[in-house]
């Protein structure tokens, strides 16, 4: 009789809201190694735009304003490459929006919905 064996995946961070991703971030410490971001399309609930693989260290609210503009994001927090499952370690999904009064979605952002969606 064969048995499985689970990995025990280690507690999630301390956090004040459910979109903190600076303090999720800051509560991964260096476990979290990426942060892959997507923006949803302006008015289209299920339509995301891939824009990339972060370092954590990018990854504060701030500087994806800065860079993105506002809007809403969606962010898969992963850890050390896995030789095992040839993946890396998926911590969690988050999901945060920026005030799109503060930030004007940017060229960079533009310029990724025109390539991925012919918008």
């Amino acid at each position: 009789m064969k048995t499985k064996t689970a990995k025990t995946k280690p507690s999630r961070p301390f956090r004040s809201s459910s979109d903190a991703i600076d303090e999720i971030l800051s509560g991964y410490g260096p476990r979290a190694r990426i942060v892959v971001l997507w923006r949803q399309l302006d008015g289209k609930h299920d339509v995301w735009t891939y824009l990339g693989r972060l370092d954590p260290a990018e990854s504060e609210i701030e500087m994806i304003g800065d860079r993105f503009g506002g809007g809403w994001y969606r962010a898969k927090i992963l850890g050390a490459w896995d030789p095992e499952l040839r993946r890396e370690e998926y911590f969690e999904q988050v999901s945060f929006g920026i005030a799109e009064q503060g930030w004007a979605v940017t060229a960079e952002t533009r310029d990724r919905i025109r390539k991925q969606h012919g918008i």
